[in-house]
C-alpha cells in the first residue's frame, strides 16, 4: 500500500481524527432503544446544519440515491421538471430524470458561470406544468456556487417543489433550508464535515412530505417515501424508524462529526471555508494561474483552476508522486483544463492548503511556467494571517 496522500480533492475528504476514533468504538445493533435514542439525537444535530424544523432522513445509499427518491416521489412519471445546470452533476441530474421517466426542461449556464435567477423565473412564468425544479449547489466540476436562496425563493413563489443536491456544500457553506425554501435538500458525511462516506442526510418539507402521499408514485419499497414514513410512525417507538438495516458505525462517526462542527459555530466554519477559499485562488492568481468562474460565484469549499493545455496531469502526477498530494482534474469538457482542488473540513485550514500551493508552485516550475517558489504561499499566508477565523491552522 503506498503512503497516504493527503485528499485535495472534491471528496472524499480527509476525516477528523476525533471521527476516526468514533469509527473504531464496537458496532452496535441498528434497532433498539439505546440505538434509537442516539439516532434521533444524531438526526436533530443534522436538523441544524441544514437549519430546518422539517424532517431529516438519513440513507445508507450513494448521494445520487438520494436524487432518485425525490425524482420517483415527487414528480409522477412523464411530468415537468426544471433542471438547472452549469455542470457535471446538473448534467447528471438531467440523466436521473430522463431515465425515471420524467420530462426534464434544462436552464444550462456555461461552465464558471451561476444560474440567473430572473432566467428561472422566466421559466417558471412560462411552463404552469413544472412540478419541482432541481439545482446543485455547489457545482464541484465548475467551482460555482449558486444562489440557491433567491432561486428558492422564486419557486416558491410559483408553488413549485424544489429540490437541492447540497453534497459539496453541506457543513461548508451556508444553508437555511427553511428560509430558503428547500423541500428536499441533500447533504452529505465525508465531503465538508470530513466523516466517511455511505450514509446520506437528507431534509424533507411538509409539502414535500404532502406531495409524496398525494401522488402515490408507484415506487420501489426501499424509495418509497411513504415506507419510509410507516416505519418512522410503527417502528419508531423501539428504535427502528427506517425500512433497512443501518451502518451504525457510519453512524457513530458522522455524529461525531457534527459535534465538531456545531461546536466550532457554523458561523465560524463558514467564514473558515470562505477565507481559505479566498487564499487558494488569491494564490493561484500569483503564481499564473485563474479561477474558473469569478471570484463573487466561487465555491467556499473548492478551487477550479484552469490551467496551460496539456499540463494538467504533469502538475496532478508532481503532487501526488513526489509530495503525497491529490488534486483533481476536469471533467467532461473542462477535462484536461482545470485542477479542481477541495478545501473542506480538515482541509480548509492552512495546515493543508499551504503545501499544496508549495507542491503546485515545484510542478509550475518543472515546466517552465513560473521562476519564484514564494508568491503563491506569500499570498495565502497574508490573506489567512488577516483573518480572525479560528481552526485555519
Amino acid at each position: 500500500m503506498s503512503p497516504h496522500k493527503l485528499l485535495m480533492i472534491p471528496g472524499p475528504t480527509e476525516v477528523d481524527p476525533e471521527v476516526l476514533s468514533a469509527l473504531s468504538k464496537p458496532v452496535l445493533p441498528h434497532y433498539g432503544p439505546e440505538w434509537g435514542r442516539f439516532f434521533n439525537e444524531t438526526r436533530a444535530k443534522i436538523g441544524k446544519i441544514f437549519d430546518t424544523s422539517g424532517d431529516v432522513i438519513i440513507l445508507p445509499t450513494p448521494a445520487n440515491v438520494a436524487l432518485e427518491i425525490a425524482t420517483l416521489n415527487l414528480v409522477r412519471k412523464g411530468g415537468t421538471v426544471l433542471n438547472l445546470s452549469n455542470g457535471f452533476f446538473g448534467e447528471m441530474t438531467k440523466e436521473i430524470l430522463e431515465m425515471s421517466g420524467r420530462n426534464p426542461l434544462n436552464l444550462c449556464a456555461e461552465p464558471g458561470i451561476a444560474i440567473d435567477p430572473a432566467k428561472v423565473e422566466e421559466a417558471l412564468e412560462g411552463n404552469s406544468e413544472i412540478e419541482a425544479v432541481f439545482l446543485v449547489h455547489n457545482e464541484t466540476s465548475t467551482g460555482v456556487l449558486n444562489p440557491v436562496e433567491e432561486i428558492g425563493r422564486i419557486v416558491h413563489e410559483h408553488s413549485a417543489l424544489f429540490v437541492v443536491d447540497s453534497v459539496s456544500a453541506f457543513g461548508g457553506s451556508e444553508l437555511a433550508v427553511d428560509d430558503w425554501h428547500i423541500d428536499f435538500c441533500i447533504g452529505y458525511a465525508s465531503k465538508c464535515l470530513s466523516s466517511v462516506n455511505g450514509i446520506v442526510p437528507i431534509s424533507i418539507s411538509g409539502d414535500a412530505w404532502e406531495e409524496a402521499f398525494r401522488k402515490r408514485n408507484e415506487v420501489p419499497r426501499f424509495f418509497n417515501l411513504r415506507v419510509w414514513r410507516r416505519f418512522e410512525e410503527e417502528w419508531g417507538s423501539w428504535g427502528h424508524p427506517y425500512p433497512s438495516s443501518m451502518p451504525t458505525s457510519i453512524i457513530v462517526a458522522l455524529n461525531a462529526a457534527v459535534d465538531k462542527a456545531l461546536n466550532e459555530g457554523l458561523a465560524v466554519r463558514y467564514a473558515r471555508h470562505r477565507a481559505v477559499g479566498r487564499a487558494m485562488r488569491e494564490a493561484m492568481r500569483a503564481v499564473g494561474l485563474e479561477s474558473l468562474p469569478e471570484e463573487e460565484v466561487a465555491s467556499s469549499t473548492l478551487s477550479v483552476i484552469e490551467v496551460p493545455p496539456g499540463t494538467d496531469k504533469m502538475i496532478r502526477k508532481t503532487l501526488r508522486d513526489e509530495f503525497d498530494i491529490m488534486v483533481a482534474g476536469g471533467l467532461s469538457e473542462l477535462r484536461g483544463r482545470v485542477l479542481r482542488i477541495g478545501h473542506m473540513g480538515v482541509t480548509a485550514s492552512r495546515r493543508c492548503v499551504i503545501p499544496t500551493i508549495r507542491a503546485i508552485e515545484v510542478a509550475l516550475n518543472r515546466l517552465g511556467l513560473l521562476d519564484s517558489l514564494e508568491a503563491g504561499v506569500e499570498v495565502a499566508e497574508r490573506i489567512l494571517a488577516e483573518q480572525t477565523v479560528s481552526a485555519l491552522d
